[in-house]
């Protein structure tokens, strides 16, 4: 035991909290609601858009019963053993937490492809130790939509959340308890404004960082102390739940009916935690607060009912293996769950919990032998974590091993590679995935991602306020030598091996101004007049030089087509008078324009990497329809209308047949991410980038 307060007992009367109830089934039901909104939120995520917000529902509970356990504890001992509080904690996380964990490191090599592999072992390992959550926010994850595939242990960002409230919650309560002692002080004086600041400055932190547009704020702990801290004071200023019957019976509807709207009427859009997380955490307060209500409007008739009651008890095991259904599901399938298949995958969740919660948490938490003393859980708690950290390597090994075997087979085929290598192989036969008796993709899909142009410093950030101007020389000083210069965002930036290939069998000049998330636009993306971008000066800069240059001779220029420009209040795309704006003035300086249509975006929340590794023998089972991977954002051809001197160019049969979108063409991986293209790729199109231009220049 670890001694806090001095060992003269606590007087009751300073720390007054409500009689305690051993068993809250308001609480429980409660639990009920908030699994199933993340659950329901999972499967169907239309039906239930905000669904999300169950999660701040635990958080609040979790806060309220931890805090009350300590207040009991202080009242009637007037110390808190913490090995005795972190080994009941163990004891209730850890077993069904670790087994989860086991067995996704364990199906992972038969239901996950090998690029998730890595990152499913760390993130095996965060989630061993309840560092989920930060992993998550380095990688920049956006909860709502992600730039990565999600992985079947994602989830466990807010179990992390939880554990690290755990660690330092118990030290603030004693902490704050030991001086009111001190200071003469009830212990309830102490510990109330304690917590207050705690979750004042959590929340203020949390709206604040929340307003920044970063990611990191759904997922980092600073953000959410404050939903936890919430049930926390509750539990502190909670009297006699059995006055006003009436009022708590209102209470217990209007906090229902709070956390139920913001699952209907928030969405990913939602900035979110922040203030907009008040409305849920909030109405549990208000829930919890109402205790066990009565009369015509009661709910306990429905929060005391069996299944309400039986899904409390296991929604902690349900919160856990529900994910790596949904996880699995979209990865084999490649799509969400329709209807009947979420009935279905709910069904098989419940199943699962249910072993879990009778055959894992029940019996190691009745187990005699840990609770006679705090240290045996802890020390089995650490081994067990240990083991389970182990078993995370297995993944991040076997992924090394098969990409070092690949590797091999990538070096011998570049070293005779079959005559129709990509884009060769295309001609019309959009599922030609393999130019020869060879089933080698180049690249790997678990290295694509690094198969890029190396631009150096000669690319902007999207907060940079000038965009790098970069220099390829191959005139050999012939001042008559043309000058072409490339511009626009990372989709112009892909093409730069192919023309830059050009440009050295040619004797050209080449010019680049790359700038990521900025197409070459004077009007702003809506992402800019959302505070998240700046590209307008740049673009203003760029635009500036190319004309005061006075040796361009010819711009090429692309974007990405899912840069949104469209005004939300009339629905209108500036874009396009913007795009047209600027090649019109560029031709008005006798430069030639050449926009090039932008390349196919593969379907979206899908990453093409892990569905070629997926199906790496016969990856045409990941081509998609054509209208679906052109699905008329692009706005090119639209501005071009405007600006009748611009020649567009357009390569989009070199990506697609006539009816779909391959992902392998030629032995050779077309992405390298989510929509940009792999260098490999690209440079297989370099003559027919050259022959395009040329066309274009003469029918100009």
């Amino acid at each position: 035991m670890l001694p806090t307060a001095s060992p003269t007992p606590a007087r009751p009367e300073e720390v007054q909290t409500a009689k305690p109830r051993r068993f809250l089934p308001e609480v429980q039901a409660l639990r009920a609601l908030a699994v199933l909104l993340v659950v329901i939120y999972h499967f169907q995520p239309g039906l239930l858009p905000g669904g999300f917000v169950g999660v701040d529902v635990f958080f609040v509970i979790s806060g309220f019963l931890i805090t009350g356990h300590l207040l009991r504890e202080l009242r009637r001992t007037g110390r808190v053993s913490l090995s005795s509080f972190w080994a009941a904690r163990a004891r209730r996380i850890l077993p069904a937490s670790l087994v989860l964990i086991a067995v996704v490191c364990l199906a992972t090599f038969f239901l996950s492809p090998a690029t998730q592999w890595e990152r499913i072992g760390s993130q095996a390992l965060a989630s061993t130790f309840y560092a989920q959550n930060w992993v998550l926010a380095v990688e920049a994850v956006d909860y709502m939509a992600s730039g990565s595939s999600a992985t079947a242990l994602q989830h466990f960002w807010s179990l992390a959340v939880e554990e690290q409230f755990y660690l330092f919650w118990p030290l603030l309560v004693l902490a704050a308890a030991l001086l009111a002692r001190r200071r003469g002080r009830s212990m309830l004086a102490g510990i109330l404004p304690a917590l207050a600041v705690v979750a004042a400055a959590s929340l203020a932190f949390s709206i604040w960082f929340t307003a920044t547009g970063n990611p990191a704020a759904y997922l980092i702990t600073p953000t959410r102390i404050w939903e936890l801290a919430l049930g926390g004071l509750l539990a502190v200023v909670l009297r006699d739940p059995s006055r006003h019957p009436r009022l708590r019976t209102l209470l217990a509807l209007a906090g229902t009916g709070a956390i139920v709207a913001a699952a209907l009427l928030y969405d990913g859009a939602t900035s979110f935690p922040g203030a907009a997380a008040l409305l849920p955490v909030l109405g549990a307060v208000a829930v919890i607060a109402a205790g066990r209500t009565a009369g015509a409007f009661s709910l306990h008739p429905v929060t005391d009912a069996r299944p309400v009651q039986w899904l409390g008890n296991i929604s902690y095991s349900l919160y856990l293996w529900h994910w790596p259904l949904v996880v699995w599901f979209r990865t084999l399938a490649d799509r969400g769950p329709g209807p009947l298949e979420s009935v279905l995958l709910f069904g098989a969740s419940l199943a699962l919990a249910a072993l879990s919660y009778y055959f894992v948490e029940t019996p190691v938490r009745r187990a005699g032998w840990l609770a006679q003393h705090p240290k045996r859980p802890i020390a089995a708690g650490i081994v067990a974590m240990g083991l389970i950290g182990l078993l995370a390597v297995a993944p991040v090994q076997q992924r090394e091993q098969l990409v070092a075997e690949r590797a091999v087979q990538t070096q011998e085929l570049l070293a005779s590679p079959p005559e129709d290598f990509g884009a060769a192989a295309m001609d019309g036969q959009a599922d030609r995935s393999f130019a020869g008796p060879e089933k080698v993709i180049v690249p790997d899909p678990n290295v694509a991602v690094d198969d890029e142009f190396d631009f150096g410093d000669c690319v902007g950030q999207k907060t940079d306020a000038e965009t790098p101007e970069c220099t390829f020389d191959y005139s050999g000083g012939d001042g008559t030598a043309p000058t072409v210069a490339l511009v626009g965002d990372s989709h112009a930036g892909q093409w730069t091996p192919a023309l830059d290939a050009i440009a050295k069998e040619r004797g050209w000049r080449l010019l680049t101004y790359i700038h990521n998330s900025c197409p070459f636009n004077p009007e702003p993306r809506t992402l800019e007049t959302e505070g998240d971008l700046e590209c307008t000066e740049p673009n203003r800069g760029t635009m500036e030089r190319l004309l005061d240059r006075g040796d361009i001779d010819a711009v090429v220029t692309t974007y990405s087509a899912s840069s949104v420009f469209e005004d939300p209040g009339t629905g209108q795309r500036p874009g396009v008078a913007g795009f047209a704006q600027y090649w019109n003035q560029l031709a008005d300086a006798g430069i030639d324009v050449y926009p090039v249509v932008d390349t196919p975006t593969p379907r979206a929340g899908a990453d093409p990497r892990d569905c070629v590794d997926l199906h790496y023998g016969s990856p045409e089972r990941c081509s998609q329809p054509r209208d679906e991977a052109f699905d008329g954002k692009d706005l090119t051809r639209e501005a071009a209308e405007l600006a009748p001197r611009a020649r567009v160019v357009d390569l989009s049969d070199e990506f697609c047949g006539a009816e779909s979108c391959p992902m392998v063409v030629g032995n050779v991986m077309i992405y390298r991410d989510f929509d940009h293209v792999t260098r490999t790729y690209i440079l297989t199109l370099t003559e027919k980038l050259e022959d395009a231009l040329l066309a274009a220049r003469k029918a100009g």
